[in-house]
C-alpha cells in the first residue's frame, strides 16, 4: 500500500493517528509520500518510527524526547521554528487573530501625521520640523523592516533540520555517526520508498524529492524545503535552488505513485487530507490573505487526487488550529487518539468491509446465474464473470468494473469501459436492463479509434452480456450489475424466461443489502456521488 500524507501545520499531528489506525490493521507500506507536515511524518515513517514512537496516546516517550536527547535545548514542539522563532509567530498568530488592533493602529498613524505635519509647517520652527521628520522617517524605517521580517520569514528551520538529520542517521545507520541520510537510502534494503513535495522558486515549479528524480539530496534537507511555509519560515536553500512549502503547489500528494499503480493494478494508495473546517470569513480587498494561504494548502485536493489506479481519500477533521504547536502533551495525545479513531472507522468501512460486502455480492450473482442457466437451459454454464460498473469520482463517460469476480487470467478486469459505444453504457443511460448475445452489435461493441486498446482487451470468449443497473430509493442510478459469459446460449424463449428469471432474482437480492451498501459509503471516501 501507498500512502499520501497531506500538509497542514500542527494540524498534521493527526496523521500520527492515521498511521496508527494502518498499522493495528496490519498494512505494508510499500510508499510514503508528504507535504509539510505530511513529509516530517512520511520521512519519518519510512525510516522505520512507528506511529507509538512518534506519539503514544497511550504514554510513554515521543519524538521531542528523541530529539530533545540529540539536541539538550530542543523541548518542544514550538522549538521547530528556532531560538527566537516562535516569539515571532506567536505575536503574528496573535494579530492574525486581533485584526483591529493593526487596523486601530494603522487609522491612529493616518490620522496623527497629517496633524504633525501641519503643525510643523505652521509653526515653522525647526526643532518642531525635525522632531516630525525624524518620527516619519522612523515610523518608515520600522514599516520596512517588519515587512522585510514579514516577508524574509517569521522564523528558520536549520535548528529542526539538523536535529532531524541525525536522527534518521541514528535509525538506519547508528554505526555511522558521520552518514547523511539521502533519499536515495529509501526504496531498497527492505525500506519503503519516499517522496516529498516542495516548491521551487528558483526553477518556478513544483519539485518532487525521490529516489529516482534527487538521489543525492539529504532527506533533512528535502523535508526543510517542504515545511517552509511562506511568512512563518524563511525559504530553503538547496545548492542554487530556493524553496518554500510544498503545499502551496501540491498539498496532497497521492499522484507521485502513479507508475507504482500501473505496475501494479492490485497496488492501493490511501491519501490522508486533513479537512479545514476554520469558518470561511467575507473575502474583501484587505483580508484576502490568509484566505488565499488556506486555499493554497487545501484547495487543490481535487486534482492531487486525479491519480491512476486505485486511491482511496481518508479525510480527516482536526481540532488545531494551523500554528497550535504550543499544545500540551495530553492536547497532542487526544489529537492522536481521536485520529485513530476516526481513521480507523473510515478504514473498516471503505476498506475491509465494504469491498467484502460488494466482492460477496458478485459471487453470489455469479452463482445466481450458473444455475438459472443450468437449471432452466440444461446446459453448462462454463464460465460466468461478474462485476459491479460504476464512475469514478466526477467522471461523467465511462463506467469502472470493480468488486470483479471471475476475472482472475482476464486482461479486462477493472476495465474502464466508455457509456457512449457499449452495451453496459446503455444500460446505465437508459437505466433498463440489457442483455445481448455475440455477435454484439457493433455501435455496442466499443467502435471507433479511441475504443482499439479496450477492444484489444476484451475477453475474447465473451458470448453473451448480461447488465442490471441499481438505483437507490429515490431512483438515482447507483452503478449496474454486469454479467458476462462463454456459455454459446440460442436465442429461443426458454432463454427469455431464463434472462428476466436472472434479472428478477439479481434484483431482488441486492434490494435486500442496497442499504447496508449505501451506509457504507460516506460523504468522505473517492466515490461519494456514486458508490
Amino acid at each position: 500500500m501507498f500512502v499520501a500524507l497531506a500538509g497542514g501545520g500542527a494540524k498534521g499531528l493527526i496523521h500520527v493517528g492515521a498511521l496508527r489506525a494502518l498499522e493495528d490493521r496490519g498494512v505494508v507500506f510499500c510508499g510514503l509520500a508528504g507535504t509539510s507536515a505530511g513529509a516530517i511524518v512520511a520521512a519519518l515513517k519510512a525510516a522505520g518510527f512507528s506511529s507509538r514512537d512518534l506519539l503514544d496516546p497511550d504514554g510513554g516517550p515521543t519524538l521531542i524526547d528523541q530529539l530533545n536527547e540529540i539536541d539538550p535545548d530542543f523541548n518542544r514542539a514550538t522549538d521547530i521554528f528556532g531560538r527566537t522563532g516562535w516569539a515571532r509567530v506567536l505575536l503574528f498568530r496573535w494579530a492574525s487573530a486581533h485584526s483591529w488592533v493593526v487596523k486601530t493602529l494603522a487609522l491612529v498613524l493616518t490620522i496623527a501625521i497629517p496633524p504633525a505635519l501641519i503643525l510643523a509647517g505652521a509653526t515653522r520652527s525647526a526643532p518642531v520640523i525635525a522632531s516630525a521628520a525624524l518620527a516619519i522617517v522612523g515610523l518608515a524605517a520600522l514599516g520596512f523592516l517588519a515587512a522585510r521580517v514579514f516577508i524574509g520569514g517569521l522564523a528558520d528551520v536549520q535548528r529542526f533540520r539538523t536535529v532531524l538529520g541525525t536522527l534518521l542517521q541514528r535509525k538506519l545507520y547508528p554505526a555511522e555517526p558521520d552518514r547523511i541520510v539521502t533519499m536515495a537510502d529509501f526504496g531498497r534494503d527492505g525500506r519503503p520508498t519516499l517522496k516529498i513535495v516542495s516548491a521551487n522558486l528558483s526553477r518556478r515549479s513544483l519539485q518532487l524529492f525521490s529516489p529516482h528524480r534527487t538521489p543525492d539530496v539529504a532527506v533533512a534537507d528535502a523535508v526543510a524545503a517542504s515545511i517552509c511555509l511562506p511568512i512563518i519560515f524563511e525559504p530553503w536553500r538547496i545548492g542554487q535552488s530556493t524553496f518554500v512549502d510544498g503545499g502551496i503547489v501540491s498539498n496532497l500528494p497521492a499522484w507521485p505513485f502513479d507508475e507504482e499503480r500501473e505496475l501494479d493494478p492490485q497496488a492501493l494508495t490511501i491519501a490522508v487530507e486533513i479537512a479545514d473546517t476554520s469558518n470561511a470569513p467575507v473575502v474583501r480587498r484587505f483580508n484576502w490573505i490568509p484566505s488565499a494561504i488556506r486555499t493554497a494548502l487545501f484547495g487543490s485536493a481535487e486534482l492531487n487526487l486525479r491519480v491512476s489506479g486505485q486511491a482511496e481519500q481518508l479525510i480527516l477533521e482536526s481540532s488545531l488550529n494551523l500554528l497550535q504547536f504550543d499544545l500540551t502533551v495530553d492536547q497532542a495525545r487526544q489529537e492522536v487518539r481521536d485520529g485513530e479513531a476516526a481513521a480507523s472507522v473510515r478504514l473498516d468501512k471503505r476498506l475491509f468491509r465494504r469491498p467484502e460486502l460488494y466482492r460477496n455480492a458478485c459471487e453470489v450473482t455469479r452463482g445466481l446465474a450458473e444455475d438459472v442457466i443450468e437449471s432452466a437451459l440444461s446446459i453448462n454454464a462454463k464460465h460466468v464473470r461478474v462485476a459491479i460498473a460504476v464512475p469514478d469520482r466526477d467522471y461523467h463517460h465511462s463506467l469502472r468494473l470493480r468488486f470483479s469476480t471471475g476475472y482472475e487470467t482476464h486482461a479486462d478486469e477493472g476495465m474502464l469501459i466508455p457509456i457512449e459505444g457499449s452495451i453496459l453504457g446503455e444500460a446505465w443511460r437508459t437505466q433498463e436492463s440489457r442483455f445481448e448475445l455475440a455477435p454484439f452489435p457493433n455501435k455496442l461493441n466499443l467502435p471507433g479509434d479511441a475504443n482499439r486498446f479496450r477492444r484489444k482487451l476484451q475477453w475474447p470468449k465473451l458470448f453473451w452480456q448480461l447488465c442490471i443497473p441499481i438505483s437507490d430509493g429515490n431512483g438515482r442510478p447507483r452503478f449496474v450489475v454486469y454479467m458476462g459469459g462463454d456459455a454459446k446460449l440460442k436465442p429461443d424463449e426458454r432463454l427469455e424466461v431464463a434472462v428476466t428469471e436472472i434479472e428478477n432474482a439479481v434484483n431482488e437480492f441486492f434490494s435486500l443489502i442496497i442499504e447496508e451498501l449505501f451506509e457504507l459509503e460516506d460523504d468522505d471516501g473517492m466515490e461519494k456521488h456514486h458508490l
